[in-house]
């Protein structure tokens, strides 16, 4: 007996008669076969909700971050976003200190080629990903790979670059 297999992949050609169903069977992209059961279906259904909402996260993301860049950034409102994402101490406020985050963020928003970019540079968009790049690339005293990574992807680097996109799209009118 014959079992009934799907065949999964990605192709740029969209298939519309047997015909394009051929040249995106044998255009050379790895494919998966699934057999055919009543969960497989499932599974696949699944799956392309999944691919569905992800498509729809990216478009809003998109969208967001081409927002940031059309924002102009000034020196207030680099100070306001700085200080929504990492707010000076009582002691700095009464100093008139600017706290070390702040004067490192805006070395990395003069210095880093990619933030000097058309379109980039001077904007919302360069300042949350000086923020970003901080975060990523800060080093944290006994920290091992494994604990850099797990900081950056899923804890405090993770929670500071949240804060940094929230706060940059609540300035950008769009939270």
């Amino acid at each position: 007996m014959t079992q009934l297999h799907y065949i999964v992949k990605f192709t740029a050609i969209r298939v519309v008669c047997q015909n394009t169903l051929m040249l995106a069977l044998e255009d050379g992209q790895k494919a998966f076969r699934v057999r055919h059961s009543k969960i497989t279906t499932d599974r696949l259904r699944e799956i392309a909700e999944l691919i569905a909402a992800a498509n729809v996260v990216y478009a809003k993301a998109a969208k967001l971050f081409q927002q940031l860049a059309k924002i102009e950034l000034g020196k207030k409102l680099l100070d306001k976003y700085l200080e929504a994402v990492f707010p000076k101490s009582e002691s700095q406020e009464k100093k008139g200190e600017v706290p070390p985050r702040w004067i490192y963020i805006s070395r990395l928003l003069d210095e880093v080629p990619d933030l000097q970019m058309a379109g980039v540079r001077g904007t919302l968009w360069a300042a949350y990903n000086a923020i970003t790049r901080f975060e990523d690339y800060r080093e944290v005293e006994g920290e091992t790979g494994d604990s850099r990574i797990d900081r950056v992807w899923f804890g405090g680097g993770a929670e500071v670059k949240l804060k940094a996109l929230q706060a940059a799209a609540g300035l950008a009118g769009l939270n």
